[in-house]
């Protein structure tokens, strides 16, 4: 495994390189040697420069693994180049039973709706795989010569989802401020998603504003009593401020979720603070048995026998 990853890294800094004469000894000697067919068929066939002759290697590439995600992804754009456009919708249609989250297939099988004129229908595919990733420029460029083309109304679900998508993203970027901004766009789109909230009091939390993640986190609970991770931050957020309304947060997420490892781990700390040792190591004891190898359960189980129960 390590030399066939080895092999296709060098093959991708030969094609990087434009060096096609390099990449297709690499793919004729080595990957043939190690008996690597998916693989072999698959960068011989990015290399040709014949449509149906690349088509074909797809299809030996897919032969070999028919989960072979990429291949399909690739043989639906060769057949857009052959005008095959049935062909290629069943090839996206199958890389999104693979992955259902797999926003270039969406946007590729928007580009081929496109071409055969089924505008909503692009535009419908363009809009998930904006969703699912809202910096994919491609599916960015691709609606907007869309909307050049024809005099179409965007979706205002769409909108409400895109800017929360967009959000999440810089989120996980760490961007908060312009997180907030986008989170509030979506909100004038639809004013209880609770996801919305749920995410702003994420922004608010990480940026110490503790007053404003707390009514966020809150207004997402009123809006969905069930939402389990609302309630776990919240909880959090409250730790030690308010230990006593935190452990009935999280509780309350393990009522919902009765394998919320971390929601137990954070009850069983809190009853140790309160002195509730009996009910701690219950609640580790819970850890444990979902999961034995939870270092910190057994950690602080060890603690409270040997130090507070140890009589």
């Amino acid at each position: 495994m390590k030399e066939k990853n080895k092999i296709i890294k060098k093959i991708i800094n030969s094609l990087n390189a434009n060096d096609l004469v390099a990449a297709r000894n690499l793919i004729e000697r080595d990957l043939k040697r190690l008996n690597c067919n998916e693989e072999y068929y698959f960068y011989l066939a990015l290399i040709s420069s014949d449509m149906k002759e690349k088509r074909e290697l797809y299809t030996k590439a897919i032969d070999a693994n028919p989960e072979f995600l990429d291949a399909y992804i690739n043989r639906g754009l060769v057949n857009n180049e052959l005008g095959d456009y049935g062909a290629s919708i069943k090839d996206y249609d199958k890389a999104l039973t693979l992955d259902s989250r797999c926003a270039l297939a969406y946007n590729n099988r928007g580009y081929t709706k496109f071409l055969q004129a089924d505008y909503k229908g692009a535009l419908a595919d363009y809009n998930k795989a904006i969703i699912l990733n809202p910096r994919l420029q491609m599916a960015l460029d691709n609606k907007a010569l869309l909307f050049s083309k024809i005099c179409m109304e965007d979706d205002k679900d769409f909108s409400e989802k895109f800017y929360l998508s967009l959000g999440i993203s810089e989120i996980n970027e760490g961007k908060f401020s312009e997180a907030l901004r986008n989170l509030d766009e979506s909100l004038k789109y639809n004013k209880d998603n609770e996801l919305v909230y749920f995410y702003k009091g994420i922004a608010y939390h990480s940026l110490g504003k503790d007053k404003l993640a707390y009514e966020n986190y809150t207004k997402a609970i009123n809006l969905n009593k069930i939402m389990t991770d609302a309630y776990f931050n919240r909880g959090h957020l409250i730790f030690k401020s308010n230990p006593k309304e935190a452990l009935d947060d999280f509780v309350t997420a393990v009522a919902l979720d009765p394998k919320f490892i971390d929601a137990y781990y954070s009850i069983a700390v809190i009853q140790k603070d309160l002195g509730q040792y009996e009910n701690a190591i219950k609640n580790l004891d819970k850890i444990i048995e979902l999961e034995p190898q939870a270092v910190n359960a057994k950690a602080l189980k060890k603690l409270i026998l040997t130090k507070y129960l140890k009589g």
